[in-house]
Formats: structure tokens, C-alpha cells, sequence
């Protein structure tokens, strides 16, 4: 059987470029086959700061104290805007760096409880029937019966949002894959008020869809030889509210496909 992914160079999915593609196939495409990506921001770097902490907390069997967590926190969030080469306002930093402050006090009573996790940004590879190439990606936290997928948000979250329903599921069917088992998959919203966290309850509907996803991935991408045909048939819908937070990507849409919607 022709393995449409060899001939565009692909040699894994991830949970990440597959959304890219449920979102918008134009999107996938360019992000996919074209490794466009976009900027970073202080928001970003507040959600790698508090991830990476919490994994620190956990390790050490919530010994940190919260004020030390805290320093932790703003010292990694520091770093990273050190580090980086893009150049952000000092008023973004600096508010991002407060909800650092904020989201860290408020969550860490709630973390100081949990056991530590079989393992932090443990890799999974989940092979689906029919797909040539894995999908790999990296689960936060690795619990013997569960799945934690680590979000922040400057906003409280009252229920999963879509995409993180998605990306924690196709990291359950790895461990499935792996063990035999199902284990439970959860989401937990780190925010200035707190921790809420909740369970994918629709797991057969998520599985669906990242079977799914990685069906019509591979049906696009058998149906054309060349990265202009995919071009071609693919038309961006930038109404979609996505394509407000892909700057870079919409702009090689815009240059490289046809005229999309919106």
C-alpha cells in the first residue's frame, strides 16, 4: 500500500499538528508539511514556567513550600523571556508574570497533596490501524490509573476545552496501547483562582476523533503528489476563530493557497 506520508516527508503525527488539521486542513497543512510556526508570547512562557514547576513540586513529593514554588516559578518565567529572541512589551511581561505569581499561590495547596507521577513529560507512541506513522507526543503527568494533561489560563474554565479533550485522549490510547488498560484522562486548568480540574467523560467520542483526524490526514494527503496540489484543494477558512492566533500562518495562506472564506 502507498504510504502517502513518506512521499511529503512525515515521518510522525502529533496530537498538536493532528488539531492543526481539525481546525482548519489548510492549517494542518502549513504546519505540518511546512513547519511554519508561529511567535512565542509571555503567555506562553507563564504556561511552560508553571508546568515545569509543578513537575519539580511533584518529584519531590510536595515537600516545596508554596512561597518556593512560587520563586521557582518566576525564576524558570524570568528565564525563559531571557532566553528568548522575540521581543515582547514590558506591560506583557510584566502582567504574565503576575498571574505566574497568582496561579502558583492559589494551586499549590491542591498539587501539595498528589503522590508524585510514574513520570513528568513521559513520551507516548500510538500506532492506529491503517496509519503508516505514529503519533507521538508527551504526557505532563504519568499516574498509574490516569493521564494529567497541565493547562494554564488567565481565565477560570467551567468545562474541557475541545482541543484538550483531544490531545489528553489520544495520550490515554497510548497507555492503553502500552499497558492493556484505560486509564482515566484528565484536564487540570491552572489559573489566577485556582486549580479546576476535570475528566474526559465522552472518551469513545474523543477516541472517534483522533481516529478519525488521523484518517482524513492520510486521505488529503493520498490524494495529491505534491505540496501544490494540496495547496489547491484545500481553501483556509480564516472566519474560523483560530486564524486570529496565526498570524504567520495566515499569512502564508493567504500567499500560498487559493482565496479562502472569511
Amino acid at each position: 500500500m502507498d504510504n502517502p506520508f513518506a512521499r511529503f516527508d512525515i515521518d510522525h503525527l502529533s496530537p498538536t499538528s493532528m488539531l492543526q488539521f481539525r481546525n482548519d486542513p489548510a492549517l494542518g497543512i502549513i504546519y505540518l508539511i511546512y513547519g511554519i510556526r508561529e511567535a512565542g508570547s509571555p503567555a506562553m512562557h507563564r504556561g511552560q514556567a508553571l508546568d515545569q514547576v509543578i513537575g519539580e513540586v511533584l518529584a519531590e513529593s510536595g515537600t516545596t513550600s508554596c512561597e518556593g514554588a512560587v520563586n521557582l516559578a518566576t525564576e524558570k518565567y524570568d528565564a525563559l523571556i531571557a532566553k528568548t529572541e522575540e521581543t515582547y512589551s514590558k506591560a506583557a511581561i510584566r502582567k504574565e508574570r503576575e498571574i505566574v505569581v497568582k496561579c502558583m499561590t492559589h494551586c499549590h495547596s491542591v498539587i501539595a497533596d498528589w503522590k508524585s507521577p510514574l513520570s513528568y513529560q513521559h513520551p507516548i507512541r500510538l500506532m492506529l490501524t491503517d496509519i503508516e506513522v505514529p503519533v507521538i507526543g508527551f504526557i505532563d503527568l504519568h499516574y498509574p490509573s490516569e493521564v494529567r494533561e497541565l493547562k494554564s489560563s488567565a481565565r477560570p474554565r467551567w468545562d474541557i476545552v475541545e482541543d484538550h479533550a483531544f490531545q489528553v485522549v489520544a495520550y490515554a490510547m497510548a497507555i492503553r496501547q502500552e499497558t492493556g488498560e484505560w486509564p482515566k484522562a484528565v484536564v487540570d486548568y491552572i489559573t489566577p483562582q485556582g486549580m479546576k480540574s476535570y475528566r474526559v467523560v465522552e472518551r469513545n467520542r474523543w477516541v472517534q476523533e483522533v481516529v478519525d483526524t488521523a484518517g482524513q490526514i492520510r486521505e488529503l494527503l493520498a490524494s495529491c503528489e505534491s505540496r501544490e496540489a494540496l495547496c489547491s484543494k484545500v481553501r483556509p477558512d480564516f472566519s474560523r476563530w483560530i486564524w486570529r492566533y496565526r498570524p504567520n500562518a495566515k499569512q502564508f495562506a493567504l500567499k500560498h493557497f487559493i482565496d479562502g472564506n472569511g
